[in-house]
């Protein structure tokens, strides 16, 4: 047998000498060479596989992208690469064939960052959610934050106005604690709670860690969720050099519609003669419009955005630094934002086992801070002008010529803003600096020593000046403020990874220690030479001088592990455990530990199920944890003394003492959130489809929160801390993503994402309710209760409008007695809750929440040959929310501006209404009490951006010199679909206060026009 295998190779040897020479002059004389590029978004790929359709002949691409192959006019190559989309590009006799490959963010392989850690998207066991910078990138925004709303599930992020600079308000999954709420940032391995420094143009991804079994592994700080951001780095045999410019120009996206001067004086005249009252205003038609106060204090303001990036990678040393420009001006007179951010990040691979490297930022930003015109020009009447007549100017200093306010006690806005001098600047300087062993089987050490330093300077002047009695400064005053923090931590990790048979582990462990300082200067002091802007610093105060300084410091140390086990790809086991000590606990209580485990099972590697070929993944998840809270003050074990001012004496002489200013609590231990996680993932037709659901229950155990104490115990101005209180969270996501290239060349990503999280408040400190959200006319507008959820409205309920005597008289209670004795036709009528006959404060309760049914986002990606679409929507359903200037707006008594229409929608005779009471300076009914008359409906939807691109053609490209360049035109906060009657319905705050519209500041609606340039 063996002799015969010898001959037949034999004669196959020969057969191939003489015939191979004949097929391959044969090919040769029609085959063409071809020449051309490969590249992507990140720049020229090196090692991309180009093969001919049907054969085995091809080639790869050098270092600079570069390839020549040769192939018949009728053949077709296919162009591979790992993490991206395979591309087929039929020859057609061209001689040069570019390539712009796509990445498959689809991708089972790709990586996703988990803390400490990579993982395979494949391999995850945890609840974590993820976007492309490059998504984040097309919202033209200076804060992180901002970019990241309706993206993600369970990420519900509420913009909060539209301020310049502004930070937006994210919860992961609702409610945690009634502390703070704001999760973990990690930006390149390095734990932060401020990013508004961050360039979202530097952001290369965002991992968002949503369950205990993901965020555990960063114990203390991560019971609100992680948010793992990584910034663009070189990429071996990458060379280029990007540039982003956008301009934008922003306008008010709505504009309240409030009375003009004419309106305003017909409802003072009516509420004055529903009152009995003589007339304030003899003819209202004379006069006109009178002053539109809101846009006096509003203007169009434009957007600059410039980014310069540059990336070198080899195969030792990759560096990557970019420049970066932000400039808002503010859509309300007075305000802007201005940042200018340098970054560098380096990686230097020494030796074979040894790689050293630093990320380095650095960013310089000013905010000048507007006196806060929105509440006030909502208010104001607009029956006076801007400034006094000239003659009336005469003798008067700048800020004293504008106009005083006749029926309000409204200070003047244009004049506010005159004399609006408040500026901060700040300066943050954020890096890292690591080493990389490589131990050798499978062993792999680091070290990694990161700081964030910063230096916070507020600077503002009020001048001398006297407009009317309640708005005047008799003196003029100066002050400076300094707040500098420095924060290091250093990581020390050990890195095992192990491969055998169908058997795979990774594991991690080590220590970190973690240093927080905070200092901070103040002074302040009155009457300066004169309003001059170079006598306003503190050398000039001749009086009232008032210093004040403090200096507080913590530190953590930490222990971690973590193990991730994978058989045969099937079967998933993540497990981790952290072990945490703080300095703001005491020795007994100083360690907090934090276990976690989390299994998968996919499925879809089973062998009963490999026949189902429109079934791509099918995966099954599960995990348990927990994580701490130690959101409490540096002190908050110490009973403090502070400064304080005093009377004593027959002659009543004034001087300083000390009194206590906290109540200590040295038994304090960690806030505990424990939770559970069970999740499946779908994909369908090779990952066209996919379908993602979570459902998640979190439980914070011994919550801290301040404790009242009987006031006979003293006068401390702050209650002591304490652990008491237990809040459950309950909720669920789900994700809908559609990827799909026609043949007519159109491409396609469209996803969708829903989640919902509900809070419950099951134990409070002595069973107290929580009272919260003072407000000058309806006093606390929110109350935490056991058994409901956080910041719930509470207050009385209406029940419509009594429409005659009549129905004042036969509204009473079982005994007959008149429930309402001072209303009249027109008043509101309030629900008698408790039966008493009498409306009272025990007739209050809950009359709102601020909490989503759910929430939502809409992402629609298309490509056409050169041109894109992207669309993104965002909502809300379900959530109440609180129209806090409709105290004013809307309570027709003559005084305060009043929304438009309120004459006629105002009840004016029995039918007329049953909704809005009658004019009246006098309200002994008091109708406008705090009720549900102000709570409305939240829900809205937000086409929040568009834009166009257009990218410009490879020859067009290669003539003028660049790699490739993308023009486009964009818009955000398109339109907004809401019943909300206020200014926007997208109102964040705290875990006490949400969902109240305190007047804040306006969105802008802004249309952009840029380029993204590659060279």
């Amino acid at each position: 047998m063996k002799k015969c295998f010898e001959r037949i190779k034999y004669a196959l040897t020969i057969f191939l000498f003489f015939v191979t020479p004949l097929f391959l002059g044969a090919y040769a004389q029609q085959t063409m060479e071809i020449k051309g590029n490969v590249n992507s978004e990140i720049g020229e790929l090196p090692g991309v596989s180009i093969v001919i359709k049907g054969t085995i002949n091809g080639t790869i691409t050098d270092v600079e992208g570069n390839y020549t192959i040769s192939a018949l006019p009728s053949d077709i190559l296919v162009f591979t690469f790992v993490g991206f989309l395979t591309i087929e590009e039929p020859v057609n006799s061209r001689s040069v064939i570019d390539v712009s490959m796509e990445e498959n963010v689809q991708q089972l392989e790709e990586v996703i960052a988990i803390g400490y850690g990579t993982v395979r998207k494949k391999d995850l066991t945890g609840a974590i959610s993820t976007v492309k910078g490059d998504d984040l990138a097309k919202i033209n925004t200076a804060n992180f934050t901002q970019a990241l709303q309706g993206q993600l599930a369970g990420v519900q992020v509420s913009s909060n106005g539209g301020s310049p600079g502004n930070e937006a308000t994210i919860l992961v999954r609702g409610i945690s604690t009634i502390n703070g709420n704001h999760p973990l940032y990690v930006v390149d391995d390095v734990p932060l709670d401020d990013i508004s420094w961050l360039n979202p143009k530097d952001i290369e991804s965002v991992q968002v860690l949503k369950d205990a079994s993901s965020c555990a592994i960063f114990g203390s700080r991560a019971s609100n969720g992680v948010i793992i951001i990584e910034t663009k780095k070189a990429k071996e045999g990458q060379t280029n050099i990007i540039f982003d410019v956008s301009y934008s120009v922003q306008s008010v996206a709505k504009k309240p519609d409030l009375a003009d001067a004419t309106e305003y004086a017909l409802i003072a005249n009516k509420a004055a003669e529903n009152s009995g009252q003589s007339l304030p205003f003899a003819d209202p038609s004379s006069l006109g419009k009178g002053t539109d106060w809101w846009d006096e204090a509003t203007q169009l303001a434009p957007i600059h955005n410039y980014s310069l990036t540059i990336n070198k990678g080899t195969k030792d040393l990759k560096v990557s630094t970019g420049l970066s420009y932000f400039n808002q001006d503010g859509i309300v007179k007075g305000g802007g934002y201005e940042r200018i951010t340098l970054r560098l990040n380096t990686e230097y691979k020494l030796t074979d086992k040894i790689t050293i490297g630093e990320n380095l930022s650095l960013s310089k930003d000013k905010t000048t801070n507007g006196p806060g015109l929105v509440w006030d020009v909502q208010r104001i009447e607009p029956v006076i002008p801007v400034f006094l007549p000239e003659y009336e100017q005469e003798g008067k200093n700048e800020f004293s010529i504008y106009h005083p306010t006749d029926r309000t006690d409204v200070a003047n806005p244009m004049g506010a803003l005159a004399r609006s001098f408040d500026e901060t600047d700040y300066l943050r300087i954020i890096g890292s600096f690591f080493a990389k062993l490589d131990i050798g089987s499978g062993f792999t050490a680091e070290s990694k020593f990161a700081f964030y330093l910063s230096s916070w300077e507020n600077n503002w002047f009020r001048p001398n000046y006297y407009i009317e009695p309640t708005d005047k400064a008799d003196v003029n005053s100066v002050g400076r403020t300094h707040n500098n923090r420095t924060n290091y931590t250093w990581n020390n990790l050990i890195h095992y990874t192990k491969k055998w048979n169908d058997h795979k582990l990774n594991g991690i462990a080590g220590f970190t220690m973690e240093s927080f300082e905070h200092r901070t200067l103040a002074g302040n002091g009155n009457e300066l030479p004169s309003n001059h802007p170079d006598l306003r610093y503190l050398d000039a105060v001749t009086a009232a001088h008032w210093i004040e300084g403090t200096d507080e410091k913590s530190t953590q140390q930490s222990f971690l592990g973590r193990i991730n086990y994978a058989y045969k790809g099937r079967y998933l086991l993540t497990a981790s455990f952290r072990a945490d000590a703080s300095s703001r606990f005491s020795k007994e209580n100083r360690w907090g530990y934090f276990p976690a485990i989390s299994g998968a099972w996919n499925i879809a590697e089973e062998s009963f199920v490999s026949d189902v070929n429109w079934l791509s993944q099918l995966k099954l998840r599960g995990g348990w944890g927990q994580v701490g809270n130690q959101d409490i003050d540096n002190d908050a074990l110490l009973t403090t003394l502070g400064r304080t001012i005093y009377v004593f004496g027959v002659d009543r002489e004034v001087d300083l003492g000390m009194a206590p200013t906290s109540v200590g609590n040295p038994n304090l231990k960690w806030e505990t959130v424990e939770d559970i996680n069970i999740g499946a993932d779908l994909g369908f037709f090779n990952q066209e489809l996919t379908v993602s659901f979570d459902y998640f229950e979190r439980k914070s155990k011994d919550m801290l929160m301040g404790m009242s104490i009987p006031s006979y115990l003293g006068s401390a101005w702050s209650t002591p801390w304490t652990n008491i209180g237990t809040l459950s969270t309950k909720g669920f996501e789900f994700v809908v993503n559609y990827r799909k290239k026609f043949n007519s060349g159109l491409k396609l990503n469209a996803s969708v994402n829903v989640s919902r999280a509900t809070s419950k408040m099951t134990k409070l400190a002595f069973g107290e309710d929580i009272q919260s959200g003072n407000h000058q006319r309806l006093d606390m507008l929110t109350r935490t209760k056991e058994g409901g959820a956080t910041g719930t409205f509470y207050g009385w309920v209406t029940d419509g409008i009594f429409q005659n005597q009549s129905e004042v008289i036969n509204y009473t209670d079982e005994f007959g007695n008149i429930i309402q004795p001072l209303a009249q036709a027109g008043d509101m009528r309030f629900k008698d809750l408790n039966g008493d006959g009498a409306i009272t404060d025990e007739d209050r309760a809950v009359i709102g929440n601020p909490e989503p049914d759910f929430s939502f986002g809409i992402n629609i990606n298309l490509a056409y040959k050169a041109f894109d679409l992207s669309m993104l929507f965002n909502g809300t359903y379900g959530n109440d929310v609180l129209n806090a200037i409709k105290p004013y707006t809307h309570a027709g008594n003559g005084v305060y501006n009043s929304a438009k229409g309120l004459l006629n929608k105002a009840w004016n005779g029995e039918g007329s209404s049953n909704s809005q009471p009658r004019l009246a300076v006098v309200d002994n009914n008091q109708n406008f009490r705090y009720s549900d008359y102000y709570i409305e409906d939240g829900s809205f939807l937000r086409l929040k951006s568009a834009q166009i691109g257009f990218n410009v053609p490879e020859n067009v490209c290669r003539k003028i010199k660049l790699s490739k360049a993308r023009l486009f035109v964009g818009a955000e906060n398109v339109f907004t679909l809401t019943n909300f009657s206020g200014m926007d319905p997208d109102l964040g705050g705290s875990a006490l206060e949400r969902g109240i519209d305190w007047g804040q500041y306006p969105l802008p609606r802004v249309f952009m026009l840029g380029a993204n340039i590659t060279f």
